[in-house]
């Protein structure tokens, strides 16, 4: 709603502009005209009568009344351009200056067209004046052009939402142990661009490097949103550093507890953030720790009973997922060696040989003694007695007793 009403105010604004100026050429021309022809009720009556329903279109009318007002007012002043050429150069005159003044509205058409400032909604278009110093912003949808050698464009600041992720390393806190990493996301906005303008700290020495960076000149770089964008970035990064370093110091005993607590210290990093950037006129709306490196050796120190109890759970893990394995392997192993009897009983069947108990009795027994005899002996992995005692037995030659 409140965006809605900007709109209207800013719609009417330009309204008002254009009737002005046209409002402005119907004046002038109906006074040549009335200076220049011979003096009659009808001419004044005229002229009245066409510069009331012009003001009366100016204040109340809508963009089609303004620019039929305005073609009307573009034909009156060719009509004052004939009668005023006419009344100092006679005949020459009156084809003369109505050609001289169409070439003039038509440069004066371009100029317009060409220094009317188009303004999106979400960028604050800020304007010096240099008679008075004061600033002043541009409002959309359309600007009229600037007064030239006495207004100058200074800032194209960004309205729209803004981003950004800050990290901070080697983070102190209260008690033995420091956090190696934490990472901050921002988002924010500016609300006040007079003040992000005018108040950001160190913003002459800020603003130069920013500038150098991009390659462009100081005054150049003001006007691209992307000078605006780093340049805030760059100071919520020093701030956000500060401040995350300062609360996680303040509030926490250690590197646990800090990660434990890191909701709560997102909270209080948000208020004081939002403290400071006020002044700059600019407004974050989220604070995240993103991610937060604690080693995990710290969290075993912490509370060493839960990680002797999480370290015994995975144990457990670990051998039953081993068991489940060999149950697996074990059953696919059965099921392949039944699988083979099967094969070899059908081909005894079809070979015509009555398969009888005795018969896969025999099979299966062989099958072990098979099975058995790929086993190594406990004889082949133990050591000769002799060489259990050091003796040595020569080629030919037995040990004495």
């Amino acid at each position: 709603m409140a965006s809605k009403n900007l709109f209207g105010r800013n719609d009417q604004s330009a309204r008002y502009a254009a009737a002005s100026l046209a409002l402005g050429l119907m004046f002038v021309s109906l006074v040549v005209i009335y200076l220049t022809v011979p003096q009659s009720d009808t001419v004044t009556f005229l002229c009245v009568i066409i510069m009331a329903v012009s003001l009366i279109i100016a204040l109340n009318g809508d963009w089609n009344e303004i620019g039929m007002m305005a073609a009307l007012a573009t034909v009156t002043s060719l009509m004052a351009a004939y009668f005023l050429g006419r009344d100092v150069l006679g005949d020459v005159g009156s084809v003369v200056f109505p050609i001289g003044w169409i070439a003039v509205l038509l440069y004066i058409f371009r100029w317009i067209s060409q220094h009317t400032v188009v303004v999106p909604e979400d960028h604050a278009i800020m304007v010096a004046r240099f008679y008075s110093g004061s600033l002043y912003r541009l409002q959309p949808p359309l600007a009229p052009p600037l007064i030239p050698l006495l207004e100058r464009r200074v800032a194209t600041i960004p309205l729209y939402e803004l981003s950004h992720d800050v990290r901070v390393v080697k983070i102190n806190t209260g008690g033995s142990h420091s956090i190696d990493e934490v990472e901050v996301h921002l988002r924010y906005r500016v609300q006040n661009p007079e003040f992000a303008l005018a108040n950001i700290p160190n913003r002459g020495q800020i603003q130069n490097e920013v500038a150098r960076e991009m390659g462009r000149d100081l005054e150049q770089a003001r006007l691209d949103v992307a000078f605006w964008e780093k340049l805030l970035a760059r100071q919520l990064h020093h701030e956000v550093d500060d401040i995350v370093r300062e609360v996680i110091f303040a509030e926490t005993k250690s590197a646990v507890v800090a990660y434990q607590e890191r909701q709560r210290i997102s909270r209080e990093v948000f208020r004081r953030l939002n403290e400071l950037t006020h002044r700059w006129g600019v407004v974050v709306t989220r604070v995240d720790i993103d991610y937060f490196n604690v080693p995990e050796d710290r969290f075993r120190s912490a509370n060493p009973d839960a990680a002797i109890e999480r370290e015994t759970r995975m144990r457990e893990i670990e051998a039953e997922r081993e068991a489940k394995r060999i149950r697996m392997m074990s059953e696919a192993e059965a099921q392949a060696e039944a699988e083979r009897i099967r094969r070899i009983v059908r081909v005894l069947r079809e070979e015509g040989i009555e398969v009888s108990p005795e018969i896969v009795n025999a099979i299966l027994l062989q099958e072990l003694l098979e099975t058995d005899a790929l086993l190594p002996s406990p004889a082949d992995s133990k050591p000769s007695g002799d060489a259990s005692k050091g003796g040595e037995k020569k080629p030919g030659h037995a040990n004495k007793p």
